[in-house]
């Protein structure tokens, strides 16, 4: 019991410091589940209808990461934390969000439970600049066109 309170006190802190240094102005969380960031003012996008009924953000909308339902840059920042393992293609998500999103972020784990990464390190630093290392998380800035 101990444990499973401590693990969630380090992702809401873990979620929290992310979120402020991330998400500034007008922002899209694809893959948002039930809301990755303690902020309301986020649109998250997820595919599964569910766990956007759950999710903690002002604005949700139901759709594919590999076909983003918006215009051409409309979004100040563009995230994914943990969402590329379960898309069908990362290389056509990662392009969606970088027509969609001004600065694109990625939000990886070092290491998951049990799951296997949709990158090897190598691939991960080649897609862009790590911006922060924190709390066994990475976060790269996405510069080139996948």
């Amino acid at each position: 019991m101990f444990f499973k309170t401590l693990d969630r006190f380090y992702q809401i802190l873990k979620r929290t410091i992310l979120g402020e240094v991330l998400c500034h102005g007008l922002v899209l969380d694809v893959g948002c589940g039930e809301g990755s960031f303690p902020r309301k003012k986020i649109v998250g996008l997820d595919v599964d209808r569910q766990r956007l009924k759950r999710c903690t953000y002002e604005f949700k909308v139901l759709g594919d990461a590999s076909s983003l339902p918006f215009k051409d840059n409309s979004f100040d920042t563009t995230i994914e934390m943990g969402c590329l393992p379960y898309v069908k293609d990362w290389r056509i998500t990662l392009r969606e969000m970088l027509r969609v999103g001004r600065r694109v972020y990625l939000i990886e784990p070092i290491r998951r439970q049990g799951r296997l990464h949709w990158f090897s390190l190598l691939k991960l630093l080649d897609l862009g600049t790590p911006l922060v290392f924190i709390l066994r998380t990475f976060v790269i800035i996405v510069k080139i066109k996948a």
